[in-house]
């Protein structure tokens, strides 16, 4: 998809990818340290995932937050899912 704004990400927001997920800092951040976990395949919702679809997202959260608190110091996470 040409306008999806996950697919070609400035490189330089990326801070992990592999074959099923890309995670990379938002480009519009709420709060310092906000990051995006996306899968490479696009499907329209969470239960269109495969199973290891799924299981790489989750895994994307600690792989962000071991990135997230490399350079901040946060009281707590918020986790959203879209």
């Amino acid at each position: 998809m040409s306008d999806c704004p996950f697919c070609n990400p400035d490189i330089g927001r990326v801070f992990h990818q592999d074959p099923v997920i890309r995670c990379l800092w938002d480009g519009y951040p709420v709060s310092p340290g906000h990051a995006l976990i996306t899968p490479i395949r696009h499907f329209p919702e969470w239960f269109d995932a495969t199973r290891v679809e799924q299981a790489a997202l989750m895994e994307g959260l600690d792989i962000a937050k071991r990135e997230i608190l490399k350079t901040h110091l946060p009281d707590g996470f918020n986790i959203g899912i879209n």
